[in-house]
């Protein structure tokens, strides 16, 4: 049978964009279905937020030819510098030592979307926008969406539906998907901190028995802060005076940036654990946050949802008629690193947002070793760079 499109994608975010954008040089017929306007995006300050890029990230945006203007609005990390307040134990990272020119990039989520969004408008890409998900039906070979277009309903067939609809899918609720999802009872307190220190190219993870803080470099000398703690000590803290949250702040960051200060309000949003263990069915794959969201303790959230849109695109291009090798590769490719981050990243705010003894020798134990053992030190900075699994070919065979 003829289908309107062989994919149609629900999000057009910086994930599902990125998706669309890798297939856009392919044969493939390809929709994108998006409920919000870009200019209603850039007002939206959830798009202010600070978004960590990996090495690997940055090998993928090159494939999809929006790295320079990527690039021109990111800034460069040349070091990393891990700590736990109060111990000896602390892990250093550098770029030079990987022979790379940055272990990673910062850069506000709006600005990618950007680029992705104009890329998006030159490309052979049908954008349906506003336009949101109603309902899906999947047959043996098609799968029928319905979507809410200008108002009116309209019913469009492809031979795969991508859920790339971040945490709140419609895609998800509407197929048979189990979500299993876990409450860290944290939130993080999340702003802008000008510093002291003329050093802007170190990204710092400073643990705590309250929970991490991780201070990136931002543009004009500033620095974001991501400030985790348990949900009714961040109620407390937000309601400090300025002098008095700083001063909070500062013991337990310490004195590695000098002097720190606000620039501007902070926000505040909770943490939770959220996956999908089987993120493939017939006809329908999840992608990005509506697949996993992660606790944002090591910045793998966008990165690991990139990795789905280029794994998810590269088996397209090589199998572009049958979908269930399609599926099947992007399952068996996928399995493993999405497993590895979530887990990792679940381990990691639990063995250190703790003053429990134990825990706090076996982590400071571990940051010495990984410190000073460098195959140790050099396999945890090909994760953290995004190098753990194999990359994707973004070209149409």
């Amino acid at each position: 049978m003829s289908h309107d499109y062989d994919v149609i994608i629900i999000g057009g975010g910086m994930v599902g964009g990125c998706l669309g954008l890798a297939l856009s040089q392919s044969s493939l017929r390809v929709a994108i279905v998006e409920s919000r306007e870009f200019t209603e995006k850039q007002s939206d300050s959830a798009g202010k937020r600070a978004i960590a890029l990996s090495w690997g990230s940055r090998r993928i945006l090159e494939q999809l030819n929006i790295w320079r203007p990527v690039n021109d609005a990111a800034m460069a990390i040349k070091h990393i510098h891990v700590s736990d307040k109060g111990h000896f134990g602390k892990t250093r990272l550098s770029a030079a030592s990987q022979n790379v020119d940055a272990l990673g990039y910062v850069i506000e989520a709006v600005k990618i979307q950007a680029v992705v969004t104009n890329s998006l408008k030159q490309s052979n890409i049908d954008s349906l926008c506003p336009a949101s998900l109603v309902d899906y039906v999947v047959h043996d070979d098609s799968a029928d969406v319905t979507i809410s277009l200008n108002g009116k309903e309209k019913t469009l067939s492809c031979k795969l539906l991508v859920g790339a609809d971040g945490g709140l899918s419609k895609v998800r609720e509407c197929g048979a998907f189990e979500l299993k999802e876990y409450s860290y009872d944290q939130h993080a307190i999340a702003g802008l901190i000008s510093v002291e220190s003329d050093v802007h190219d170190v990204a710092y993870e400073r643990f705590t028995s309250e929970g991490p803080i991780a201070m990136l470099p931002h543009f004009d000398g500033l620095y974001s802060l991501v400030w985790i703690m348990p949900s009714e000590l961040a109620q407390d803290v937000m309601a400090l005076p300025e002098n008095e949250f700083l001063e909070r702040l500062q013991s337990r960051f310490g004195q590695w940036l000098g002097q720190l200060g606000l620039s501007g309000k902070c926000q505040t949003f909770p943490l939770n654990l959220s996956h999908v263990p089987n993120n493939t069915a017939e006809r329908v794959v999840l992608i990005g946050n509506a697949a996993h969201q992660l606790h944002p303790v090591a910045g793998q959230g966008f990165n690991l949802g990139l990795r789905d849109a280029a794994i998810l695109a590269d088996a397209l291009l090589s199998n572009q008629n049958d979908m269930a090798t399609v599926l099947e590769t992007y399952a068996n490719r996928r399995q493993l690193d999405q497993a590895l981050i979530t887990g990792f990243t679940d381990n990691v705010i639990k063995l250190f947002s703790t003053d429990s003894a134990l825990f706090s020798v076996v982590r400071n134990s571990g940051l010495l070793m990984l410190d000073k053992i460098p195959l140790m030190k050099n396999q945890f900075a090909r994760q953290t760079m995004g190098l753990g699994s194999r990359l994707a070919r973004l070209t149409a065979s």
